[in-house]
């Protein structure tokens, strides 16, 4: 089924009856009826509207990668967080930001669809203050001089840190990768999406392992990132996500250690370019008591990464071939391969 729009024009016969209910004779007798019986009759209109929100209802989307190859796509990235930290009767406070340019080129596209591109962190913006010492600042573009606290950060600027391939779908295929987390934002480098055609209102999870900490040492949780397809408009997705853990949290103390992976936000893909173009998070933690009576510790932040238009509305296009980080051959084209473990679990 073709999920891109709906013949209005069939869609209007079929709900006024203009050639199946014999045309005027139908609305003429829609019109006696709202005189003859006014608060209880309905407007030609009004029932074309419930119709229609009847038929998008039942509209199918497919959502898909669709990257090219040669493309350079970048995104920016922006992240604020505010810190409270309270033990033994000492409050600290903390702020950060930090803004970067993210790049995808994609080096290659395989007969199957299947997309090959390298990461790279094109520049980046940071600052951060911990309490009444002054605040400390790097911008990749104008400082020569690199604080110790991004020292990390710098040396990975203008590097490509990963080569992915992934499917049409999101899943990853094949990774070479320096990074320490894989994030498109949040969680991984790219969204899992439904493998079919699905309507507006349509779920699916994909299951996750959280790593926490307590009093007896690390803990695995069993956690999973919930999404839907909220809604539709202008040939854009709106999919909302949210982490669920479903391992039960016994202590403060646990929950102190994930708060920065309780996400909850909202994705829009763009079906016609086949990528994300807007990614927005937000959180607001507390945990109280994590380590005695009197201690507290309250996280609020938010983030959020753009696609970047070129003037004329599209990415850019490279010619040169791409190599891994360190030099190496150019990237292959990635073997197909699908694991269980490597799909989404979906479900209405």
């Amino acid at each position: 089924m073709d999920c891109k729009r709906i013949n209005i024009g069939v869609m209007l016969a079929v709900v006024c009856g203009i050639f199946l209910a014999g045309g005027p004779c139908f609305v003429s007798q829609v019109i006696a009826q709202d005189e003859s019986n006014p608060n209880k009759a309905q407007s030609v209109s009004d029932q074309i509207e419930r119709a229609t929100d009847k038929v998008n209802k039942n509209q199918v989307y497919q959502i898909k990668y669709k990257l090219k190859k040669g493309e350079e796509i970048r995104w920016n990235f922006e992240h604020v967080v505010t810190t409270k930290f309270q033990m033994a009767g000492e409050v600290e406070e903390s702020s950060s930001r930090s803004e970067n340019v993210k790049l995808w080129r994609v080096a290659n596209v395989d007969q199957l669809g299947n997309m090959t591109f390298a990461y790279t962190i094109e520049s980046v913006k940071m600052w951060q203050q911990v309490g009444d010492t002054d605040p400390v600042s790097y911008d990749s573009k104008t400082d020569k001089e690199i604080p110790q606290e991004y020292a990390g950060t710098a040396d990975e600027v203008g590097k490509p840190l990963a080569i992915f391939s992934i499917s049409p779908n999101g899943v990853i295929l094949d990774r070479k990768s320096n990074l320490k987390q894989d994030v498109f934002g949040v969680g991984k480098v790219t969204i899992p999406l439904p493998e079919k055609a699905v309507p507006v209102g349509y779920e699916w999870n994909v299951p996750i392992v959280l790593s926490a900490n307590d009093e007896n040492g690390t803990k695995k949780l069993k956690a999973r990132i919930h999404y839907e397809l909220a809604k539709v408009k202008e040939n854009k997705a709106y999919i909302r996500f949210k982490t669920e853990v479903l391992t039960p949290v016994k202590s403060e103390k646990i929950k102190s250690t994930i708060m920065q992976k309780m996400t909850k936000g909202i994705v829009v893909f763009d079906m016609d370019l086949g990528r994300p173009v807007l990614q927005q998070v937000q959180w607001d933690e507390k945990a109280q008591g994590f380590e005695g009576a009197d201690s507290y510790l309250k996280y609020v932040a938010r983030m959020s990464e753009k696609i970047i238009f070129e003037a004329n509305g599209r990415t850019a296009t490279v010619a040169n071939k791409l190599t891994p980080s360190g030099g190496g051959q150019a990237v292959k084209t990635p073997v197909n391969i699908k694991t269980r473990e490597s799909n989404p679990v979906m479900r209405k």
